[in-house]
């Protein structure tokens, strides 16, 4: 069977779906890649060895910018878009027998290119946007309405009580219930699979020599606002001095920023982190909460700080506190004191962050490996239906 896969050039949806690519390839199936460049990005090397030889259509050009704009506009833009055109005639060229989305608001003229080209398709999240209620979308109800009519007008389903967007045959959530809890939306055919951030290889691994000079004697906290958001340096200054006034060992991604930071001597840091093994080491991490880097976190039972910074941050965040796998600070309260007030309570053995996080392991499975599974039984209920469906016809 044939299967595509539709998403983003961005780190926080290529790591999470190059593990579901090759799934579903070391289950059979053959899987097309189809490719949005978010702001110019594109595949590196390191990154097609680890999709094994996928092939890969490029489908188009999407800009953040615009997202943080005049919401107003986001409609007419969306509307104007050559993608979903483009998507439409990469499924024909592909000719899968089932397309797995991913679902967020920039994808959202693809939706519509899949909509329309009539092949069956499946939703997967790179965040808990498609589970979380309304209430706590705080922030992004101009653009969610904006995208909601956008996909409405062209048949996609949309659910009202989240603000995204639905399939009618296959939603899948990669997280798990202790950190969504009561709370999620599941109820109108979304199935949690468990969490994205498993062992494999994803083509973003990176060395870090300085791992070996990591005091062990010393808790260490380790800092990262992702690879689009980190630009914010006199927030990742404020936040770094103050885990390193703990007396806490700071190891920092911190991009480009180094020398402007201009920070304590023996804090750590690189432009990029091989995040999932820092993370085993840690006993607290400051994150932007993009979602990936929540995951990890839990997988490694790793206490957080949530520092949301847009999107879909607050989201997570208000689902890891929720969870008491961590707290959170709103970029406008983030001081020195309130960090390190933060960071101590973390690391506080007696408020249970990290046993919380471990009672959580036995959920946390392999998000790939049950997607791939999922996608492969409906492809294959669809494929009988469609044989009754043909026998019932030659019947007539």
């Amino acid at each position: 069977m044939r299967v595509a896969l539709l998403t983003t050039t961005q780190h926080g949806h290529l790591n999470p779906y190059t593990p579901v690519v090759n799934a579903l390839r070391a289950a059979g199936s053959a899987v097309t890649l189809l490719l949005l460049s978010a702001d110019g990005g594109a595949l590196d090397e390191r990154r097609r060895r680890a999709l094994g030889g996928t092939p890969v259509h490029a489908i188009g050009q999407i800009e953040m910018a615009p997202w943080s704009g005049d919401p107003a506009k986001i409609g007419p833009m969306l509307e104007s878009s050559p993608v979903a055109g483009l998507t439409g005639e990469a499924i024909r060229a592909a000719a899968p027998d089932f397309v797995l989305v991913d679902s967020l608001p920039i994808t959202a003229s693809a939706m519509a290119g899949v909509q329309a080209s009539g092949v069956p398709y499946g939703m997967i999240w790179a965040n808990l946007g498609g589970v979380c209620p309304r209430e706590h979308r705080r922030g992004r109800w101009p653009y969610d309405e904006q995208v909601g009519d956008y996909l409405t007008r062209h048949g996609v389903l949309w659910s009202t009580r989240t603000h995204s967007a639905r399939s009618p045959l296959l939603n899948l959530m990669p997280t798990i219930p202790s950190l969504v809890g009561g709370d999620a939306v599941t109820d109108d055919g979304v199935q949690l699979v468990g969490l994205p951030g498993a062992a494999g290889a994803r083509g973003d691994e990176v060395a870090f020599p300085g791992l070996e000079r990591i005091d062990p004697g010393r808790p260490l906290v380790y800092v990262s606002f992702g690879t689009i958001f980190y630009r914010r340096p006199d927030l990742l200054r404020t936040v770094i001095t103050a885990a390193a006034a703990t007396g806490a060992q700071v190891v920092a991604a911190v991009g480009d920023l180094a020398e402007e930071l201009a920070l304590p001597g023996d804090v750590l840091t690189a432009p990029y982190l091989p995040q999932r093994e820092v993370l085993e080491r840690a006993d607290v991490f400051i994150t932007h909460g993009g979602y990936n880097s929540v995951a990890e976190s839990i997988r490694a039972a790793t206490p957080m700080l949530v520092i949301p910074l847009a999107v879909d941050q607050p989201i997570q965040a208000y689902f890891v506190s929720s969870a008491g796998f961590g707290t959170a600070l709103e970029p406008v309260g983030v001081t020195e004191r309130a960090v390190a007030d933060a960071v101590t309570d973390l690391l506080d053995p007696a408020r249970d962050y990290r046993a919380r996080l471990r009672a959580a392991r036995p959920e946390c499975g392999d998000a790939a490996v049950r997607a791939a599974e999922l996608v492969i039984g409906t492809i294959e209920t669809l494929q009988r239906k469609g044989s009754r469906d043909d026998r019932a016809a030659t019947a007539r």
